[in-house]
């Protein structure tokens, strides 16, 4: 039994692209359950949307023009459904207005926390900045993966045979490289704290068994069990992600995945299925000292349901993709993963496969018109362009490379 595939997508200009663009593995289906595999049935998340979260009729009718057969209960079509989580929310916050105002005083307190992580944020940025500014002046033309690559433990074996020059040099690639690891802990940090702010209200609420919360809550899943596809639009980020969390539904995207359910996600949608979800700060400019960029900031872990690429959507609107020092800058914060900048018609497919006894996964730029950019940590950018599969661990490229 296979897993399900999720494809990525930067942010498309038209949702129907999208769907025209895959319509045969929509067709299509490897669900485990007989059920879902007959009825095919898609389900939107449009919560990005906020106000407009049904407004999706293009897409319902561009998913019936394919031949995603409606199936109407109670006048609702069941087989191209919306999440509605936007609005199960809002019912929620109508029907208890004391559980409300807990949420809202702890997303307070989460926004007024965020001001003190943003500060710092920024400061780390500029003094990471500043210190390469320095390191220039003595040394023109260094670059900042130049910096974060020396080998300070092997330096320090040789020292005493270093002269002066070669001495500053090793002191201040060494502070780079500890304001870099300094940024990477704070994010950590920032993260461990919202985790913990969001499980005191979720203790002190009683929200797990408020009888409304269940309800709304089981039915979330059941639509998101129930769906052969779903797709994940873009839009406003914090409220996606801040309506998913709050229903708790991470576990029941993974079982999905598993049953072999596919996703098909838009820019805040393909973050909010990262480990990261990587925002901007739209008061802080400090790495780029322009307004070509503004600074990362973290906004919460994601669903990791996928782990090993970072995704970037908008990648050309957001980031200064020219220069080699943002790209390096970018890899080094975010190492943990492999950064991947999507565009608007940047598509990346993840998708469990087997070969000979073992499972693989496999990542492949599937975007015909538009590939993947890959920021590697020397600050290049390398363009991965349609059928590249990516040399990840757990991969039959990076395996078969390793050899």
């Amino acid at each position: 039994n296979m897993k399900g595939r999720i494809v990525f997508n930067g942010n498309i200009g038209q949702e129907s692209e999208f769907i025209s663009r895959f319509r045969e593995q929509l067709l299509h289906s490897e669900h485990h359950d007989p059920a879902v595999r007959d009825s095919r049935k898609v389900l939107m998340i449009t919560a990005a949307w906020q106000k407009r979260e049904f407004k999706e009729g293009h897409i319902r009718q561009a998913l019936h023009g394919i031949g995603i057969a409606p199936r109407y209960v109670d006048g609702y079509d069941v087989n191209v459904q919306n999440l509605s989580i936007y609005h199960d929310f809002n019912t929620l916050r109508q029907a208890d207005d004391g559980l409300y105002r807990l949420y809202h005083a702890k997303q307070q307190v989460i926004l007024a926390f965020k001001r003190f992580y943003r500060e710092k944020n920024s400061g780390l940025i500029r003094i990471l900045q500043k210190q390469l500014a320095l390191l220039r002046e003595s040394f023109p033309g260094i670059s900042l993966a130049q910096a974060l690559s020396y080998d300070v433990a092997s330096g320090r074996q040789q020292l005493s045979q270093y002269n002066p020059w070669q001495m500053l040099y090793h002191y201040a690639c060494q502070d780079i490289q500890a304001s870099m690891a300094k940024l990477r802990a704070h994010d950590e940090r920032m993260l461990a704290i919202c985790h913990e702010l969001d499980a005191a209200f979720v203790e002190n609420s009683g929200l797990r068994s408020h009888p409304l919360y269940q309800r709304l809550r089981q039915e979330l899943m059941s639509r998101v069990l129930s769906a052969n596809s779903i797709f994940i639009f873009g839009g406003h980020v914090a409220v996606l992600f801040n309506r998913l969390n709050f229903f708790d539904l991470k576990d029941s995207f993974l079982e999905a995945l598993d049953r072999g359910t596919n996703f098909y996600t838009v820019s805040a949608g393909s973050l909010s299925l990262c480990d990261y979800v990587v925002v901007f700060d739209e008061a802080s400019s400090e790495w780029t000292q322009s307004s070509r960029m503004y600074d990362f900031e973290l906004f919460d872990r994601g669903f990791g349901l996928v782990t090993k690429i970072q995704l970037f959507p908008h990648c050309k609107d957001y980031i200064a993709m020219e220069d080699p020092d943002t790209i390096a800058y970018t890899a080094a914060r975010f190492s943990r993963s492999l950064c991947v900048g999507l565009d608007q018609h940047s598509f990346l497919l993840m998708e469990t496969y087997q070969h000979q006894g073992r499972e693989y996964e496999r990542f492949t730029s599937v975007g015909q018109d538009e590939g993947l950019y890959l920021f590697r940590p020397n600050g290049s950018v390398e363009i991965a362009h349609y059928g590249t599969e990516l040399a990840l661990p757990g991969t039959l490229p990076y395996e078969s490379r390793a050899v």
